[in-house]
């Protein structure tokens, strides 16, 4: 139990180091400090649910299963980006898009998100007259159900009311979505692998998700080594499926470059890590800000870390409250950006 479990894989930040160690930044104290991978974008028990004192270690199990085939992806992917398109073996192009899913299912900002998404999605499910999540996952009695309708038809809204249920709730979005992430990245996303002529740093939200580079995308970033940036762009609205597994080469402008290096550094919650240290990571942020880069607001960084070791022993509580008091609740857990 409280075992340091990382939730950017040991085998890709091995890939920012010199001599066995990289340098992590700390955001609030702004700061850098030379360390080994096994103290960077970790912290005890962070996978772990503990329910009941009793602990469930599932997820870093399944995680592990696909991080063991990541030095196999990870040279496929070096090897792609000389080439202008290379058709990746099924296996290597699935692993990616496991391990792109669950990065992003494990993430700082995705853990502090998940009651927020969890009662967005239980205010669309009243509103479709759909109720799964409350009969089969909470197992509401009908009449509870019937109440719920009721008041949300009055405009209420469904907040939780437990204690500690923060890794409870971010175990579930993760069940629910992360074949959803899968499917997206394997059979929706069309994969960039880009020299760069800049090195870049990782966050501790390594998959990062660019709002401004293409208004009809959403477009991620990962970089997978100082000069490489893994590129994943998903076109809003209807989509094509595609069953094909390939991978385009290319490089980075100069000013592409910069604008990667810019919202990395702001996309990071409390560390980014890199190969050497970058002189004036605060003036980075602030470039990206000026650019039209925001992310949205975690408010405890250091609950959504610690989430983990809390013991969750009572019955996931539902509770309807007014649209303010929803709001509240919304803003507790995320904010919008700073202007």
């Amino acid at each position: 139990m409280n075992a340091n479990e990382h939730y950017v894989s040991q085998v890709l930040l091995r890939r920012f180091t010199t001599h066995g160690h990289l340098q992590r930044y700390n955001v609030g104290e702004n700061n850098w400090k030379r360390v080994s991978p096994k103290n960077v974008f970790s912290h005890y028990g962070y996978n772990q649910l503990l329910v009941n004192g009793q602990v469930d270690h599932t997820l870093e199990q399944a995680f592990s299963k696909v991080e063991t085939h990541l030095p196999k992806t990870f040279e496929a992917l070096e090897r792609a980006a000389n080439s202008v398109s290379t058709e990746l073996p099924v296996d290597v192009f699935e692993n990616l898009c496991w391990y792109c899913a669950f990065i992003k299912g494990v993430s700082p900002f995705s853990k502090a998100a998940a009651p927020v998404d969890f009662i967005m999605q239980l205010d669309s499910d009243l509103e479709r007259g759909v109720d799964e999540i409350l009969r089969d996952e909470l197992q509401f009695a009908e009449s509870e159900i019937q109440l719920f309708r009721r008041e949300h038809g009055l405009g209420k809204k469904i907040i939780i009311y437990s204690q500690g249920f923060l890794q409870s709730i971010s175990r579930i979005q993760f069940r629910r979505k992360y074949g959803f992430d899968f499917s997206m990245f394997r059979y929706h996303t069309k994969w960039t692998i880009c020299h760069s002529p800049i090195e870049m740093p990782i966050s501790d939200v390594a998959l990062t998700e660019i709002p401004i580079t293409a208004p009809d995308a959403v477009v991620y970033g990962l970089p997978i080594g100082p000069k490489l940036l893994l590129k994943g762009y998903v076109k809003r609205g209807s989509q094509h499926s595609s069953s094909e597994t390939v991978i385009r080469g290319g490089t980075l402008t100069p000013e592409e470059a910069e604008l990667w290096f810019e919202a990395i550094c702001l996309s990071a919650v409390s560390e980014l890590a890199s190969k050497a240290v970058i002189p004036d990571v605060p003036a980075a942020r602030a470039r990206a800000r000026v650019k039209g880069v925001a992310f949205t607001k975690i408010v405890d960084p250091d609950a959504v870390m610690k989430a983990g070791l809390k013991n969750f022993s009572e019955p996931l509580g539902l509770v309807v409250v007014s649209s303010e008091e929803y709001v509240k609740f919304v803003h507790s857990f995320i904010q919008p950006p700073d202007k």
